[in-house]
């Protein structure tokens, strides 16, 4: 059949248009975008090598040991066959089936520097992993998108990294990768704050934050529980504060104390003046302490009561005019809030205005608490009148609504409302859907639920609208802060990983981390040091373990007595119960590395005749009594001598006698040279003072 003009014209646009598919086709199979990224990292790799070749040449023609040129020749030959295979290697899809995740991750295709060195300072795609993460989390078992997220099986940019309509997961860039920590790694709620991951900075300080902060006062999660309140008791704080105060505190905490942890509530005038007219109505007795203004604006008292502050160690828990601690509230204003009546009754004894308040009785006599007083009461920081207050039992009632509606008792306990309050559970919302979350007014170009959360953290009011009501409170986060609270929010994930795959990288339960949490609650470390960390106001606890007996610190810790008489600080009582006091016992012997329970050595025979020579060693010659007290008589300058023998263990005494500044190289306690056994002898009598588990022999 023969084709006229028409139609070899059709035929012959049909053919182009064939020969262009097929072009196309060609084109599309070998210039995928990973191929590219194959190829150009195959270009760095070669020239990578073959510097390192000429090194080695160079390194080769100047050896002379037969020994070390024999092992250059060795690093070439294999390098050598390292530049063959990469020259020689095709581009390919490379895959990892994640079995027990049932995912195909893809992500080594166009990342083909993740597993290998030298190029830590190449840009993506080629840049080698950071850190020594992939040493516990190789890249077989675990691939990439189980802690960055994205879309594994995808191969083009875009589509890998997530960052498409409708799907769910999208790259976790950066430090906010490590929301992926707490699929496989539980924080528990039992660890002390300070807490540090190698690897997951980012994610324990979110952690942190969302603990320290009480977030689980209002929010549910799942393996958490909520902890006793973290503000103080309100039902009494009529006893304490004036109306003044305490509403220019409700309106604005930070305000107040920049630092506080209280957020605002952002409440209106007439929602302050009902709330605090409540709580101000839940208590109308009186505290009696007519002797409390007696030393107020006297000179002496005032200077004498700044001393006993700063040498009581009220610092290593309480911030004066920007010093000290912050375990503690800021004292800095403190006159314009509490009365002098109720801070000589709380200083008394704290326990009987809060049962379990941290704070511990310092057994201050009555006129030295007066003199703290006077000193404290020279702190007026300025503030305003206040929002009026209302006796009015409807408008009590009103705030008493208020109250529970506002979310008061997720910190507070009051009156007889239960503690929490009942917020938006957190278990699931680093699963959220865009589309499940309320926007409101809010314009982004980027609606994820990363930038939601920032937001949220940050601006808590910014999706309120008429019809959305929003009552979180602004805790004042700055923004590096947010990002790590928003990190750990986004690892609160529902879909949980494969048994195999979790474990736990810090045990609440041990002893190291238990004795840390309970140091931590009451803050030792405000006044001791241990391991070079923490205070100088009380001794160094270090080796406390390793110095005194178990049952003497028991006893002590029950009732607690001044050791050094010059010192003006005092161990606080803290009224603990003896689980608490023996997990001290066993914390301080794990530090000092002795074991529990202490193993006492065999019962040493000791003879009459050495305790009389060490007697004389300690009264005349070695003049002890000149700095140390014993049974009421001598020296003030070092510790008490009376109950040695029942306080420190009889190893440490005598390594102390051996060398007191190896121990403790401030002390000013001489090194005495001791001749023949005269350290026996006098070691000996020491352990008479007490009551020591030897045997007197005739």
């Amino acid at each position: 059949m023969r084709l006229n003009k028409r139609q070899r014209l059709w035929l012959f646009l049909l053919f182009i248009a064939l020969f262009a598919v097929a072009v196309i086709a060609v084109r599309i199979e070998f210039t995928h975008p990973w191929q590219w990224y194959q190829r150009e990292f195959k270009a760095l790799e070669l020239k990578a090598a073959e510097v390192k070749l000429n090194k080695l040449q160079a390194e080769r023609s100047g050896a002379k040991d037969p020994k070390k040129i024999k092992g250059i020749d060795e690093d070439i030959e294999r390098l050598k066959i390292s530049i063959s295979n990469i020259k020689s290697s095709s581009e390919k899809i490379e895959q990892i089936w994640l079995v027990e995740l049932k995912e195909a991750d893809r992500c080594l295709t166009c990342h083909q520097g993740v597993e290998k060195t030298g190029f830590e300072d190449k840009p993506h795609p080629f840049k080698s992993h950071p850190g020594d993460y992939l040493k516990n989390h190789p890249v077989n078992k675990f691939g990439c998108v189980v802690c960055h997220d994205g879309q594994g099986a995808a191969l083009t940019v875009k589509d890998a990294h997530g960052e498409v309509e409708h799907w769910l997961r999208p790259l976790l860039r950066g430090s906010l990768a490590q929301a992926s920590c707490g699929k496989c790694h539980f924080a528990d709620q039992k660890l002390p704050l300070d807490t540090v991951v190698a690897g997951s900075e980012q994610f324990m300080k979110g952690w942190k934050l969302y603990m320290d902060n009480n977030c689980l006062g209002c929010h549910k999660l799942m393996g958490y529980e909520r902890p006793k309140r973290i503000g103080p008791v309100l039902t009494p704080i009529s006893k304490k504060v004036n109306h003044a105060w305490l509403t220019e505190w409700i309106k604005d905490p930070k305000g107040y104390l920049p630092k506080t942890k209280m957020p605002n509530f952002m409440l209106k005038d007439d929602e302050i003046s009902l709330i605090a007219s409540y709580i101000l109505s839940l208590s109308t007795e009186k505290i009696a302490e007519p002797k409390s203004r007696e030393r107020l604006n006297k000179p002496e008292a005032i200077k004498s009561g700044e001393s006993l502050v700063n040498k009581l160690g009220c610092l290593s828990c309480h911030t004066i005019n920007k010093r000290g601690g912050t375990f503690g509230p800021d004292l800095s204003g403190i006159a314009a809030k509490a009365t002098p009546e109720w801070l000589v009754h709380w200083l008394k004894n704290p326990k009987v205005y809060q049962s379990d308040t941290p704070m511990p009785n310092l057994r201050i006599p009555e006129r030295e608490i007066q003199d703290i007083v006077a000193y404290l009461n020279t702190f007026k920081k300025q503030t305003g009148k206040g929002i009026a207050v209302s006796t009015n039992p409807a408008n009590i009632e009103k705030g008493r609504k208020l109250v529970k509606d506002k979310g008061c008792t997720g910190c507070h306990e009051i009156e007889k409302f239960p503690l929490g309050f009942n917020a938006p559970e957190h278990d699931g919302i680093g699963s959220k859907r865009t589309d499940e979350l309320a926007w409101g007014d809010v314009k982004a170009d980027d609606k994820t639920l990363q930038k939601w959360l920032q937001i949220k953290v940050m601006e808590p009011r910014k999706f309120a609208t008429k019809k959305i009501i929003a009552k979180m409170p602004n805790f004042g986060f700055k923004e590096d802060d947010a990002k790590a609270l928003v990190t750990f929010l986004m690892s609160l994930r529902k879909e949980p990983l494969p048994q195999n795959y979790a474990k736990r990288l810090n045990d609440a339960t041990t002893m190291q981390m238990r004795g840390r949490k309970f140091l931590e609650e009451k803050n030792c470390l405000g006044c001791h040091k241990i391991n070079k960390k923490g205070g100088e106001v009380g001794p160094d606890l270090t080796q406390e373990g390793k110095k005194v007996r178990p049952e003497w610190l028991f006893a002590f810790l029950k009732s607690p007595s001044r050791i050094r008489p010059m010192q003006e600080a005092r161990m606080p009582d803290f009224k603990l119960p003896d689980a608490e006091i023996n997990t001290i016992i066993e914390y301080l012997s794990f530090v000092a590395k002795e074991p529990y329970p202490y193993n006492f050595s065999q019962k040493k025979n000791t003879f009459v005749e050495n305790i009389k020579k060490g007697e004389k060693l300690y009264q005349k010659e070695l003049a002890c009594l000149g700095c140390h007290l014993f049974e009421g008589k001598g020296g003030m300058v070092g510790p008490e001598h009376t109950d040695m023998a029942s306080r420190l263990k009889r190893e440490w005494v005598e390594k102390w006698l051996d060398n007191p500044q190896a121990i403790q190289p401030d002390v000013i306690m001489p090194r005495f040279k001791f001749k023949g056994k005269d350290k026996e002898m006098l070691l000996d009598y020491l352990m008479t003072m007490g009551k020591e588990r030897f045997l007197i022999v005739e």
